[in-house]
């Protein structure tokens, strides 16, 4: 990845567009592609926020500062369109995430990623309020407002919304089987529950339900307990996979904070061996 920067300190009318052209010398349909993925981003006089800009039409300030993070690999991805929908309130939308899909964008651009996708579907800024690895599949809880992601956040915060995954991973246990993983992940309390749904062929077929949420924590406390999941890139031994890593966030479920009710959203299909 190259990246640019420029502080723009003229008067002219000068668009965003052409700044860039001359601050990186690319062609101007690539210029284009940058801004509309998502790879551009500016300060306003130089103070605040450094946020993402996508119009090339934009007519600069003394002192904007512009980041232009080029990656031509990253901007030759598709953009990811047409997220699937599973339920939705004026607040919030649960949506459901493909594996492979970002969570979120980077500095080399969004246009991968569902938080983008459903902001092009919703037609206005939408929020994330918490992720999944990009190698995960399943549902994710985006806000429509700021006020809606505030309160969310703060019931991920307080553990008070459940979620629910599931996961194959090698070994044939027996079926109905529930075991506990408390393990500590670097240095913090991490606790993992599991159920075997189904076995054959000596991999088994696992609900999971955590209680703490650190890095790749599934992953990892499965892993540790010789239990690896199944097509998992980054931990475990012989369980190469294909298909690529089997992992669902399947469900949420909590209080929703302006009904005062209590909601459940799953999504249809369970995993297949």
């Amino acid at each position: 990845m190259r990246s640019f920067f420029g502080e723009y300190s003229g008067t002219d009318q000068l668009t965003l567009e052409k700044f860039l052209q001359t601050l990186a010398k690319l062609p101007p349909d690539t210029i284009q592609s940058a801004l509309r993925k998502g790879a551009v981003t500016i300060q306003r006089g130089g103070r605040g926020k450094i946020l993402r800009e996508r119009n090339p039409s934009l007519i600069l300030k003394s002192k904007d500062k512009v980041w232009l993070h080029f990656d031509q690999k990253v901007l030759s991805f598709p953009e990811f369109q047409n997220p699937e929908l599973i339920g939705e309130t004026s607040h919030y939308g649960v949506w459901f995430k493909p594996a492979g899909i970002m969570s979120q964008g980077n500095q080399a651009g969004d246009h991968t990623s569902i938080l983008r996708a459903v902001e092009l579907k919703k037609r206005k800024e939408v929020y994330l309020v918490h992720r999944l690895d990009r190698e995960t599949a399943g549902l994710m809880l985006i806000a429509y407002n700021s006020k809606a992601a505030h309160a969310l956040s703060e019931l991920f915060q307080k553990n008070a919304i459940e979620k629910t995954y599931e996961a194959i991973v090698v070994g044939e246990l027996k079926e109905g089987y529930r075991d506990t993983i408390d393990a500590s992940l670097d240095g913090k309390k991490a606790i993992t529950h599991f159920e075997v749904l189904i076995s054959e062929r000596g991999l088994s077929l696992l609900r999971i339900k955590i209680e703490t949420g650190r890095l790749h924590q599934i992953r990892r406390h499965l892993d540790h307990i010789g239990l690896p999941v199944l097509g998992d890139p980054k931990y475990g031994k012989n369980n190469k996979n294909r298909d690529g890593l089997k992992l669902l966030a399947r469900s949420v479920k909590f209080i929703d904070p302006w009904s005062k009710s209590e909601v459940s959203f799953t999504y249809p299909d369970s995993l297949e061996f």
